[in-house]
């Protein structure tokens, strides 16, 4: 197998060479000039290269996908064993490396490092807080300042290791998050509930002592709301036809089975379809061709592409589907990244979240690093065999900022390493001297970020929670029937509109500290639907997101909402710049082998964007920490 350095190496030669001026002439090389610029023959040969380019590229990204080393090693385990403490990170001589980025991926890389020996600073451009795209609301953003609620990552599928695997190491506590509803109950945790990482390789690893979490039935009583109906999950799933045909998609089929079909094509190039109709791994090495095979032979369809050519859907169908699934803001992305957040985000998996809010993780992460806040890097320089490092304080806000800037006294650190752990729409303000390689600037350049945008309600009483005869106790007089049947205690779960709020997501437990209201996650939206959202002010954010929950609950709530809703754009954060990576067709061939190739012996790279199969995930950022550090220790 070709590796990422000799990836990039033949690809550059390739590209300096193309642009080399004519060489000195040659007797051979005039006898035979080769074919003709232009003519069919050169065309082919100029359409095999290319050809073998993109293979070699495919090969090198399926690798990265699927976690494996060129011996096909299982890089996850490893991983596990390095964040544990089971093995350290070895290699040279101990080197001075200033980490870029306080976020998960910069702080597993700099714990690591100092681990192993290393000299290590970490510069936060942030002033106020450390955790990137971790970022817990809680304390006066709130009436009640018990309350808590996430601004970014709030759900942890079983199946990140990575990230519980961190979680229970640092002792930060967890518990189920529901993405279904289920029945009331005292709050639920998960203790030291068992997750095991099974590796192709026969090894298991464990994490916890308790037996495996296994959540409890959904009750399916959140609303769908599309085309004027407003039907429950539950119904839906008994009956889908009538709210399929207000599309126009004349099917008995639920969207989420439609959508699971359609991707059966790209998993049989890396799994097995069972009698059951459940997939099986294929070995390792099988794996490994079969997603070369799939990013060679579809890395260039859009989502919207594969679901017209290789699903053959017509428009009511991808409408209906696009709709009820959150595909719809993202036909025109790589159709790819669709089928890992498939496996990601659905009903049948199990989720945990971190019971004392999120940024418990970066804040048990960030404990004993020598971190530097306010620091906000604007240049970096290489010269003989070493690195400097220029950053100036910030001012203003992090979110919406329309005041405040980069400037002041500069701040130059000097360094064998730095590994720039930042986002990529972050790192194009950055400038560096000499410039960086051309796949790497095409990379920094051109990755396409999403964006996502939160609204988050407060509520004095967790009405979600109540059946009708709590809410004729409550109300009184003034009792009235909810709009759409009575009510069903429940907490977790979401509802789905195609309104503008399009998601809402409710408490999957109890208020922190007794607290008797909680939070709402009223409109989660990504794409652009998300960029509608950024254009509003916050006040109307606010109105219009009640407005919508009130449509589908009852004049009744609002009596319970405070005045304290609060919104997240990633977009408009000046230090995330966006929520993630998303490739658009052909991006991961074309751009993916540059994203975490280290420059020379003294750059490296890291974040969620650098690893393939993870983007938009605690899980990416923490894989991309651990792959930088063992870099930077061994010279790669």
């Amino acid at each position: 197998m070709i590796s990422r350095r000799g990836f990039v190496t033949a690809s550059t030669a390739a590209l300096a060479t193309a642009a080399a001026p004519a060489a000195a002439a040659d007797p051979v090389a005039a006898a035979d000039p080769g074919p003709a610029p232009g003519s069919p023959a050169a065309g082919a040969a100029g359409r095999r290269a290319e050809s073998d380019q993109r293979r070699a590229a495919a090969e090198l990204m399926a690798h990265r996908i699927l976690l494996a080393d060129d011996q096909q090693n299982d890089l996850t385990m490893r991983y596990l064993k390095l964040l544990t403490g089971q093995e350290k990170v070895r290699g040279g001589p101990a080197r001075d490396v200033v980490v870029v980025g306080a976020g998960v991926a910069g702080m597993v890389c700099a714990r690591l490092l100092l681990a192993a020996g290393h000299r290590v600073r970490v510069l936060e451009a942030n002033r106020s807080r450390v955790g990137g795209r971790i970022k817990t609301f809680r304390g006066d953003v709130f009436q009640d300042g018990r309350h808590q609620a996430e601004a970014g990552a709030m759900r942890i599928p079983s199946s990140h290791v990575l990230t519980l695997t961190l979680g229970d190491t640092l002792g930060v506590p967890r518990r189920p998050f529901h993405l279904v509803d289920v029945p009331p109950s005292p709050d639920r945790t998960s203790g030291d509930s068992k997750v095991t990482y099974g590796s192709w390789n026969g090894e298991i690893f464990s994490t916890g002592t308790e037996p495996p979490y296994t959540a409890p039935s959904g009750l399916g009583t959140r609303l769908i709301n599309v085309n004027g109906q407003v039907v429950s999950k539950a119904d839906y799933a008994k009956n889908p036809g009538p709210v399929n045909k207000t599309f126009g998609w004349d099917s008995n089929q639920t969207t989420t089975a439609a959508f699971n079909d359609a991707l059966a094509h790209a998993r049989s190039y890396t799994q097995i379809r069972n009698p059951d109709g459940s997939w099986t791994d294929k070995p390792i090495g099988d794996r490994l061709t079969g997603m070369a095979q799939l990013l060679y032979d579809l890395d260039n369809y859009s989502l919207l592409q594969y679901l017209v050519d290789i699903a053959g859907w017509d428009t009511p169908q991808i409408q209906a589907v696009g709709t009820l699934e959150n595909l719809t803001s993202r036909l025109s992305y790589g159709f790819l990244h669709s089928v890992f957040d498939a496996t990601d985000i659905n009903p049948s998996v199990t989720y945990f979240e971190f019971s004392d809010g999120t940024d418990a993780l970066t804040t048990a992460l960030a404990k004993g690093l020598p971190i530097e806040q306010d620091r906000a890097v604007i240049r970096v320089e290489s010269s003989g065999g070493k690195v400097t490092v220029i950053a100036e304080p910030e001012s203003g806000p992090e979110d919406e900022a329309c005041n405040g800037e980069i400037g002041g006294s500069q701040f130059r650190y000097e360094a064998d390493a730095v590994v720039l752990a930042m986002p990529y729409a972050a790192l194009r303000h950055v400038q560096f001297a000499p410039l960086l390689p051309y796949g790497k600037r095409r990379a920094i350049n051109e990755l396409t970020h999403d964006t996502a945008h939160k609204v988050l309600i407060e509520f004095t009483e967790r009405w979600w929670e109540w059946d009708e005869a709590t809410w004729r106790d409550k109300l009184g007089s003034d009792y009235r029937t909810a709009p759409h049947g009575p009510a069903v205690p429940a907490v977790g779960g979401g509802c789905i509109s195609d309104e503008a709020d399009r998601f809402v997501y409710f408490p999957s437990h109890p208020s922190p500290g007794g607290a008797p209201g909680g939070v709402v996650l009223a409109a989660y939206n990504w794409s652009a639907d998300a960029l509608r959202y950024d254009s509003l002010t916050p006040q109307d954010r606010h109105r219009e997101v009640l407005d919508h929950l009130v449509s589908l609950y009852g004049e009744r709530i609002r009596r319970y909402a405070t005045d304290r809703a609060v919104s997240q754009s990633w977009l408009r954060n000046r230090w995330a710049l966006g929520e993630a990576v998303i490739e658009t067709p052909g991006q991961l061939l074309s751009l993916g082998p540059h994203v975490a190739e280290p420059v020379g012996n003294a750059l490296y790279f890291a974040g969620d964007q650098c690893q393939p199969r993870y983007h938009a995930w605690i899980s990416g950022a923490i894989a991309s920490g651990c792959e930088a550090a063992l870099q930077v220790a061994n010279g790669a």
